[in-house]
């Protein structure tokens, strides 16, 4: 599933106090290259289930809020972490049409000494 990071105004309602209201918002621009399905690492503790220095899966970003990603450890709980709490470990996800098998990295084993 791929997610669009695109900066297109939405439109809000909501009722307060009787009356209908009526206003546009506009996402904030993604500030990092992580992507769901890539390992990263957490530099602060959450909580006991999210320690730092440990390794997680970034499970999901919402399209609307690309800044916060929510990440899974390996129980398969989740929690919501601002992008500049993690640091990118394993690129998983395809970048650009560019499958991730494909990076310079992952193909040393091709090369010959």
């Amino acid at each position: 599933m791929a997610v669009k990071f695109d900066r297109t105004p939405y439109t809000v309602r909501y009722v307060s106090e009787g009356k209908q209201k009526t206003y546009r918002r506009r996402p904030p621009p993604k500030l990092h290259d992580i992507l769901p399905k890539d390992e990263v690492k957490l530099l602060q503790s959450k909580n006991s289930d999210f320690q730092s220095s440990d390794d997680y899966t970034v499970k999901s970003i919402n399209p609307r809020q690309p800044n916060v990603l929510q990440i899974e450890n390996d129980k398969g709980q989740a929690t919501f972490v601002d992008y500049y709490d993690l640091q990118l470990q394993e690129i998983n996800a395809p970048r650009d049409g560019v499958d991730p098998r494909d990076m310079p990295q992952n193909v040393e084993y091709l090369l010959w000494p």
